[in-house]
């Protein structure tokens, strides 16, 4: 345990045991307004089982009372110690830290500098939509921007329709109208090979391997689907599936997770329908936003607001700058290797 005095309030930090209770943390994520369904017990599980890591909890007191906790994963890369809350490639955009609306950022940020030195990390990230960006870079943050598409959701069909465009709306209702399609929410263990095969369909259009492994989604759907908080969707063409979806949905808040299709039925337009079935299934639960999960000027058809996320950074600004480094080189790599397969030279 550690305790501070930051002007004139009493911190305590603690790092909490990882044989933590789930019914007794699930209960704990609920106090905080700013949770997530990346907070959750099974989402920390699923990235302990996806990336072979150790989930890490701090939990920081003022006064003897719980006002945030701070969950996140260690990652050794050679002699440098990193906190991810959460880390790129892991398809968990948000994590960070649950904090109570009454505890200044400005308190939380200088603590969690503090916390990190004393920890020996060399390098952190969080990405929160409650953390102040820009208070953060008066702090010393580094901070990268971002984007994703937020659609608010209606209260039933024909509210969620007119926010589509009219293009997308008039796809829609044609899906609607073809007895040939029939598209449902799911729990049927042959989803994720459909599902992944038809990833590999799209990204096979850029000559390229999707990013993350089959064996993750299967994690995903073991670790979500016994909770009420995993959405698989698929739209099937004469029984066969054509297109598939998967959200995640906690509170008032929709997520997308991943979605594919089958490339020879793309003019039935099964996309649209796959979105708007389940935009109408997360209205019925209550859900008002949906964030589309990074970006694609094409989300916007479905209403979807183009909407910042800040990844804020802690390190040295060498080591930041070579991250940065090292991303550019790495999308540099995969367009010259798209280029190089698109063109044939």
């Amino acid at each position: 345990m550690t305790s501070e005095t930051n002007g004139g309030v009493k911190m305590e930090i603690d790092r909490l045991s990882d044989q933590i209770n789930v019914k007794w943390w699930n209960q704990e994520v609920e106090r905080f307004p700013n949770k997530t369904v990346y907070h959750t017990y099974e989402w920390l599980e699923f990235i302990e089982r996806s990336q072979g890591l150790r989930k890490i909890i701090y939990e920081i007191r003022i006064d003897g009372t719980v006002v945030c906790y701070l969950p996140g994963f260690a990652i050794r890369k050679g002699p440098l110690k990193i906190f991810a809350s959460p880390f790129p490639g892991w398809t968990t955009p948000y994590m960070g830290p649950l904090l109570l609306e009454s505890v200044p950022q400005r308190l939380f940020f200088d603590e969690f500098r503090r916390l990190m030195n004393k920890e020996g990390y060399h390098y952190a990230e969080l990405c929160n939509r409650a953390l102040n960006h820009e208070l953060a870079k008066e702090e010393g943050f580094a901070v990268e921007e971002g984007v994703t598409y937020v659609a608010e959701i209606g209260a039933n069909a024909d509210e969620i329709l007119a926010n589509f465009k009219k293009s997308t709306r008039n796809a829609t209702r044609k899906g609607l109208g073809n007895c040939d399609l029939v598209v449902e929410t799911t729990t049927d263990s042959s989803f994720v090979d459909h599902f992944y095969t038809q990833l590999e369909q799209v990204f096979a259009k850029s000559r390229m391997k999707p990013t993350y492994p089959k064996e993750r989604v299967k994690i995903l759907i073991e670790t979500m689907l016994p909770t009420d908080r995993l959405l698989l969707t698929w739209v099937k063409h004469k029984h066969e599936p054509i297109a598939c979806q998967i959200s995640l949905i906690y509170g008032q808040w929709m997520h997308a997770f991943a979605s594919a299709s089958a490339r020879d039925y793309l003019r039935l337009r099964p996309n649209e329908l796959l979105r708007f079935h389940t935009m109408r299934t997360a209205s019925e639960r209550g859900v008002r936003y949906y964030d589309m999960t990074g970006g694609g000027s094409y989300k916007a058809n479905f209403g979807g607001k183009e909407t910042p996320v800040h990844r804020i950074i802690y390190g040295t600004p060498g080591l930041h700058k070579a991250r940065n480094f090292a991303k550019s080189v790495t999308r540099l790599k995969n367009r010259i290797k798209y280029a190089f397969h698109h063109h044939g030279k």
